[in-house]
C-alpha cells in the first residue's frame, strides 16, 4: 500500500520550540535548529550541545525559521 504524504502549511507563525516565546514579529537575530527544533536565540545560548544548524550572520530568527521550512 502506498503511503500518503501530507503537507501542511504552518503558516508565518514562528515560535521556540524550548520556550514558546514568538518571534514572528521579532527583528532579534540568531538561533539555531537541531533536528526538527527550532531554538530561538535565548535558549540557544542555554545550550550544552552542539546544534545542527545555526542562523547565518545578522539573520533574524523569524527569517532562519522561514529558510527551514522551505526545506
Amino acid at each position: 500500500m502506498p503511503y500518503e504524504v501530507i503537507k501542511i502549511d504552518c503558516g508565518d507563525e514562528v515560535i521556540c520550540d524550548l520556550c514558546n516565546d514568538s518571534y514572528t514579529e521579532s527583528e532579534e537575530t540568531g538561533g539555531c535548529a537541531i533536528g526538527t527544533w527550532a531554538i530561538c536565540p535565548k535558549c540557544t545560548e542555554k545550550l550544552e550541545e552542539e546544534p545542527d544548524q545555526r542562523a547565518g550572520e545578522n539573520e533574524t530568527f523569524r527569517d532562519f525559521v522561514y529558510r527551514l521550512r522551505r526545506g
